[in-house]
Formats: C-alpha cells, structure tokens, sequence
C-alpha cells in the first residue's frame, strides 16, 4: 500500500493525533514560518497557506473525517492521489538538529506531555499553597 502526503504530514502529526496535538502542531509551525519573520517571501507565504489549509481541514470534524477517507481509498486504490497537491513544509528549510535532546523537542508528543506536566506541576503548587493557608487561617491565635 502506497504512503501518499497528506495534511496530517502538512503539520507534522500523526493520523491518530487529539485536536490538542493538532493545535500545538499548526502553532509550533505558523510561529515558525510565518511570513514577518522570513522577509515576506513568497516561499514562506506558499508554506503558511499549506500549513492553514491544514489545520482548517483536521480541525473541523466533518472535513477530518471526509480527508481521511480520502487517504482510504487513495491508498487502497495504491495509486498517486488526483486532488489537490500536498507538499512537505521542510522541503525549504530543512530542520537541522545539533543533539537529541534538541532532536526530542521536535516532536509534538515531547510537547503535550511537557504540557501535561506543567499542568501536574501548578496542581501541587496550588495544594502546598492552600495548604500554608488553610495553616493560617486556622492557626490558633
């Protein structure tokens, strides 16, 4: 079964991706190459457009559903897609990673779960607070 582009490779995320990863993703990637930052160059101008087509299409449920069986049956049928042209946003500028660590950061997940525990985080910050205030409160005098 041939592997065809798709939006899902548009953003950098996988098929099975929540809306949140989404989200972060096409963020992560409009900051990136957003025209202001490139000079207005036309390039970036094509690769934001990219990146907007796609986030519009998985973001609303309907058209998800509707691309993904497109990628079905272009898939089943094994052949080249006739629809619209995809293109990878990386194929200009390249990603250059100098370590693993920074290699970690790429990934969408490294950014949800880093999410996730900034969460956890301001939870057991906010319990040690009110609990040196339920201290004071009911201290007694």
């Amino acid at each position: 079964m041939a592997r065809i582009h798709t939006h899902y490779d548009n953003l950098k995320v996988a098929r099975d991706a929540p809306p949140e990863v989404i989200r972060a993703a096409y963020k992560t990637l409009s900051q990136k190459y957003h025209p202001d930052r490139h000079g207005n160059s036309q390039e970036a101008i094509r690769i934001i457009q990219i990146i907007n087509t796609a986030y519009a299409v998985l973001s609303d449920p309907a058209k998800r559903r509707e691309h993904d069986e497109w990628i079905y049956r272009s898939e089943a049928r094994d052949e080249r897609p006739s629809g619209p042209e995809f293109r990878d946003c990386t194929e200009v500028h390249p990603v250059r990673r100098s370590s693993r660590r920074s290699h970690r950061r790429h990934s969408f997940g490294y950014y949800y779960l880093r999410y996730e525990h900034s969460l956890q985080r301001a939870a057991h910050k906010l319990r040690i607070m009110l609990d040196r205030y339920s201290r004071k409160l009911f201290r007694k005098t």
